[in-house]
């Protein structure tokens, strides 16, 4: 276990005669084999576990991946959700043949959940610790259904999520639906400013960052409904996540766009540890000051 990030940074060296990973995935099953039970039993491979390396890191032991990947899962209080997720997204992306880690960022209590901030300071951590190629933000609570959907970055952002059985036989619920599992890499992220750092609570961080993917110019690429499907559940709201708390946010997304995000974050860094399937980081942040400092856009009114 180790907490200075300035001595955590990890080198991405591949010995020469390392041949590119096939595209093609030679391993995959297809249709995942679970349930809306969603038990550590039937999303646990053994053998995908013992090849994870200290911090939740794992790499190709004969080919070279075309992406390193870093998996960032915002988190609170959601254990079960959690540890189901780790074993899923381990097996499957060795199948991928993905050269990945994974970090679970948390934010500390009593500050209200900020989806949005929380990814930002994933972002800027990773960043810090190796030179990723692709960052995918993945919520900790949708589950990939298929382990064709490809966790790649690509020339335009990623939307890895066709449908949810969340939302019943709708599978979005609305055409312009941009969250559950989004990937960026690196330079595409920063075009767009990353997420707004001011929804506090819980809502609308992910159709704001929608809005700031059009305002950069850029499009974005869904992955198909044959293999884009993940298993999703609706979860009443902690006392610390209220929902709706900064609605009238959305009503100026595109003046804040390049005003505050990714390029503007402040927070505190209490502690990143290596753990045995991820790497966990602690942020701290004071919401007073933020909204103190962008007063102006929550005066606009909500939205009735």
């Amino acid at each position: 276990m180790r907490n200075d990030v300035n001595q955590l940074f990890i080198c991405n060296v591949f010995n020469d005669y390392f041949s590119n990973c096939v595209l093609k995935i030679l391993f995959a099953v297809g249709r995942l084999n679970i349930t809306e039970n969603l038990t550590l039993e039937e999303t646990t491979d053994p053998e995908s576990l013992k090849r994870v390396i200290f911090g939740g890191r794992y790499r190709p032991p004969d080919c070279k991946a075309r992406d390193h990947v870093a998996i960032i899962i915002p988190y609170r209080d959601r254990k079960h959700d959690l540890d189901v997720q780790l074993r899923l997204l381990h097996q499957v992306l060795q199948r991928q043949q993905c050269e990945y880690m994974i970090f679970v960022v948390e934010m500390a209590l009593p500050t209200a959940f900020n989806k949005g901030l929380i990814n930002n300071a994933g972002f800027t951590t990773a960043m810090m610790i190796n030179n990723f190629s692709c960052v995918i933000f993945q919520d900790v609570d949708a589950f990939m259904m298929s382990d064709r959907n490809l966790y790649r970055c690509g020339s335009d952002p990623r939307h890895y999520l066709a449908y949810s059985t969340k939302y019943g036989k709708k599978g979005l619920p609305h055409p312009q639906l941009y969250g559950g599992v989004i990937g960026f890499t690196p330079e595409q992220f920063k075009k767009v400013n990353g997420f707004s750092n001011l929804y506090f609570g819980w809502g609308e961080e992910d159709n704001d960052l929608f809005i700031r993917v059009m305002h950069a110019g850029l499009k974005y690429v869904r992955s198909s409904k044959d293999v884009g499907g993940y298993l999703g559940f609706k979860h009443d709201h902690d006392e610390t996540n209220p929902e709706g708390s900064a609605y009238g946010l959305i009503r100026n997304a595109k003046a804040r766009a390049t005003v505050e995000g990714v390029g503007t974050i402040r927070f505190r860094r209490y502690s990143v540890e290596y753990r045995d399937l991820y790497t966990w980081i602690l942020i701290g942040v004071e919401q007073a000051d933020i909204t103190q400092k962008y007063q102006k856009y929550f005066d606009y009114p909500m939205i009735s």
